[in-house]
């Protein structure tokens, strides 16, 4: 059985959140020098693995500029880097 349309002609509702570019860099930012403070990884494994895997992709998709998010990525590969290198 069809329903009856309530609202013809009216636009989809959005129902994709899509974050704030500057809530994004906050939060990167905020990582980085998570990251850079400690001597080894902050983050229990599984985190880092869920950080890796899904996180970090997802926040630099989110930044309009494609330059921004490769330097974002820079600063999170080089400190992942250390820290698996002081793990080791």
């Amino acid at each position: 059985m069809n329903q009856p349309d309530f609202f013809p002609g009216a636009p989809p509702a959005q129902s994709v959140y899509v974050p704030e570019p500057r809530h994004v860099r906050n939060r990167l930012a905020g990582m980085v020098q998570e990251m850079q403070a400690a001597e080894y990884w902050p983050w229990e494994p599984v985190m880092v693995t869920l950080y890796r895997g899904t996180v970090w992709p997802y926040l630099y998709e989110r930044l309009p500029d494609p330059d921004e998010a490769q330097h974002w990525s820079a600063l999170i590969e080089a400190q992942i880097a250390r820290l698996d290198a002081a793990a080791a």
